[in-house]
Parts: C-alpha cells; sequence; structure tokens
C-alpha cells in the first residue's frame, strides 16, 4: 500500500509539472472527476439510413457515419482531457471494446471507414458482413498518457456492414436495379417495358465501385432538363409501384416508398442533377453544377448488323423539350452476336448521322458511352435501346 501511495503521488506529481499554465499556477486534478456524458447519435449523417433505423455502412464510401457530441469531463481547471470513442457488441459489457476514433474536443467525427472497420476487424469484434447488429457505445476520458479513465454513459446504435461494392462492370448482366424517371418524357405515365424511353428513362450508372453484385443497388444519377409544370416520381421496377421515391410535400424533399407521396415538381424550368444510392437509401434533387451545352438534332445506331451503312434512327425522349432533350431510344432486334473480341464488329451511337461524335465503351448491355469509345458487343436478341448523351449512359433493355 505505501508502494501505491507513493506511485500515485509521483503521478500526481508529474500532472501537476506538466499541467502548468504560463502563469505558473498548478492546476488541481479532482479526486473524483466528473465523467463525460454522451448525448445520443444525430442520425442525420450519410452513413445513416432512417428505413432501417441503422447505419449501413460500406468501405467504398468516405462519408461521416455520425458525428458524435459530449458534455465534457471535468478533472479539475486547465487539465487537458482526451476523449475516445469506444464500441462492443451489445451485452458484451466493453469486453472486448474497440477504440473507433478520439478527440481532445466535445465533438467525435467518425467516419464511414473508421465504423466499419472498428466492427469488421478480424483481430477486434469481427461480426460477419451484412448481418445487421446491436452495438454498444462510449466514451473514456482520460489525461496525460491515458490516465484516470473515467466512462460515459452508454448509448446503442445498430450497424449493417455491406459486403464491398464493385464496379458496374463486374456485376452479372441484368442484374442492375437502375431508378427510372416517371411523368417526365411524354408525361403519359406508362410504367410498362413498353414505356422504356417513351414514358420512363433510366438513371445512368457512374465510374467506380458503387454496386452490389447480388442485389443490382447502388448510386444511379441524372442531369437532364425538367419543368416546373410536370410532375414525376421515381420507381425500380417496370410495371411495380412497390419500390418508389416520390415528394412529402409536393417539392423536392424525398420520401421513400409511401403510397401516398406526391409527385417531384421543381422550382424553375432548367437542369437538375438527381442522385440516388438505393444502398443507403438516399436521394437528392439539385440544380445542375454545369448545364449540357451540346445538342444534337438526332442520333442514331449504327454497326456490324447493318454493314455500318446508314443509321437506325432513335427518337428523343423529350420531343417537346427540342435542343434541350438529351434522351433518345430505338427498339431493334439483332439477328446474331456481334464478331468478337471485343473491339471488332459490335455497334455505336452516332450523333446527326456523322463521326464528329459517336459513342462506345466496349461493354453490353450497360456502358458509359465515350466519343470515339470502343465499339459495343452486341448480342442476339430483341432489345429496347436507350441512351443519354450527357453522361453516354447506354442500356439495353431485353424485350419481354
Amino acid at each position: 500500500m505505501k508502494n501505491y501511495k507513493i506511485l500515485f503521488s509521483l503521478i500526481l506529481g508529474v500532472l501537476l509539472v506538466t499541467s502548468c499554465n504560463n502563469s505558473g499556477i498548478k492546476p488541481t486534478v479532482l479526486d473524483n472527476p466528473n465523467a463525460p456524458v454522451l448525448n445520443p447519435p444525430s442520425m442525420k449523417y450519410a452513413g445513416y439510413n432512417k428505413d432501417s433505423a441503422a447505419y449501413v455502412l460500406n468501405l467504398d464510401s468516405m462519408g461521416t457515419a455520425e458525428v458524435f457530441t459530449i458534455k465534457p469531463a471535468n478533472y479539475g481547471p486547465q487539465l487537458a482531457v482526451t476523449y475516445s470513442l469506444q464500441i462492443d457488441v451489445s451485452g458484451n459489457n466493453f469486453a472486448n471494446a474497440q477504440v473507433v476514433t478520439t478527440s481532445t474536443n466535445d465533438t467525435l467525427v467518425v467516419t464511414i471507414p473508421q465504423l466499419y472497420n472498428s466492427i469488421t476487424n478480424p483481430a477486434g469484434i469481427n461480426v460477419p458482413v451484412g448481418v445487421q447488429t446491436s452495438f454498444d457505445i462510449r466514451v473514456m476520458a482520460t489525461i496525460g498518457s491515458g490516465l484516470m479513465p473515467v466512462y460515459s454513459n452508454t448509448q446503442t446504435i445498430k450497424i449493417d456492414p455491406l459486403a464491398a461494392l464493385k464496379p458496374y462492370t463486374m456485376v452479372p448482366a441484368g442484374m442492375l436495379k437502375p431508378y427510372f424517371i416517371i411523368g417526365t418524357a411524354d408525361g403519359n405515365w406508362n410504367n410498362s417495358f413498353a414505356g422504356i424511353g417513351v414514358s420512363i428513362i433510366p438513371m445512368s450508372v457512374i465510374p467506380g465501385s458503387f454496386y452490389n453484385a447480388t442485389t443490382g443497388a447502388g448510386t444511379y444519377v441524372y442531369t437532364g432538363y425538367f419543368k416546373a409544370t410536370r410532375g414525376f416520381k421515381l420507381i425500380r421496377d417496370i410495371g411495380s409501384w412497390g419500390e418508389q421515391w416520390g415528394s412529402s410535400d409536393g417539392h423536392l424533399t424525398p420520401s421513400h416508398n409511401n403510397g401516398g407521396s406526391q409527385n417531384f415538381f421543381v422550382p424553375n424550368d432548367g437542369y437538375y442533377t438527381i442522385t440516388l444510392n438505393s444502398v443507403t437509401n438516399s436521394l437528392s434533387i439539385v440544380p445542375a453544377s454545369v448545364a449540357p451545352t451540346q445538342s444534337y438534332t438526332s442520333m442514331g445506331l449504327i454497326g456490324e448488323f447493318n454493314g455500318w451503312g446508314g443509321d437506325v434512327a432513335m427518337s428523343p425522349s423529350e420531343p417537346t423539350y427540342g435542343t434541350n432533350n438529351h434522351v433518345w431510344y430505338t427498339t431493334y432486334t439483332f439477328a446474331n452476336n456481334f464478331t468478337p473480341p471485343v473491339g471488332n464488329g459490335g455497334c455505336k451511337f452516332r450523333a446527326n448521322g456523322g463521326w464528329t461524335y459517336n459513342w462506345g465503351a466496349g461493354t453490353f448491355p450497360v456502358g458509359l458511352g465515350t466519343n470515339g469509345g470502343t465499339n459495343i458487343p452486341f448480342l442476339k436478341g430483341s432489345y429496347t435501346i436507350v441512351m443519354n448523351d450527357v453522361d453516354g449512359c447506354f442500356y439495353f433493355f431485353s424485350a419481354q
């Protein structure tokens, strides 16, 4: 006991010396420091999914999972305190506590990778990917080199760590699940396969690892012209209204899977960008940062199927929009597969009946065409074909 008292006195002495302020006044360490108080999570950042009341996480997102705030601990005046956010499976009493992040103030910002790695690390908690699990979190406060720890109250959160996402090119053919904009185009709300391109417009895929190879969920975008007088919604499954996004207020506030939701209406005519992440079920509709400056009078499909002579004419999805139309569609039946390897044979899109503007990507049935890109390797069959000249995204939808 005597040795213990001597050691404790030495520790306090070191703390008092190293914590002196410029005035030379030595701070006093409280015998019973006040523990921090961990506030409930805000549940308003990118990692949180309100539909499942859980943090839906994958390593392909660099966003913020949550910002935790605390009422600071009190060890005495002028003493610097370090806060460590700890996590463990609920009911484990922090026997396997992992530190997610640390801070020296009352705010602890946690990124999606930090939270994901904290719970899936094989050397740590090691929960299975794809299984929603309940976790307890708390804050440990210390001074000096991790001395005199005190612990906050416990909050409980649910986390759903997802399998790694992949590029759209690594998702099996037919597995992608793009959402469709319905209500624009001809305005007739034809929610059927026959309505593709005519009444419903597919949103585009994007480069990068953003897609679940099993479910087809991922991030889909669309930049196009909208009229303030024409309402619209988003649907996932053609012919069904079960998976949809609408408006909660008749403007641009999103509401997911609400059968009573209203149509979206933009405030003014113009170009808007829709970004939908169907992994985390988040949606934004904002004015486009850059409006398209190039427009085309016609769009066609050409390739080995017609001897690279002439064009299969594509129709504008929004003919009344004039030069503001950027989506084109047609139907076509290929009698044979393309001539391999990729880069030979195939087909392309081209504008105005010439080769100044032409799009290819070397992928099928979905791709992001670039000017002068690789020929598209089509396969035998009947398709409804849609092409967006803003981002070059194209789809070959197999006829049903």
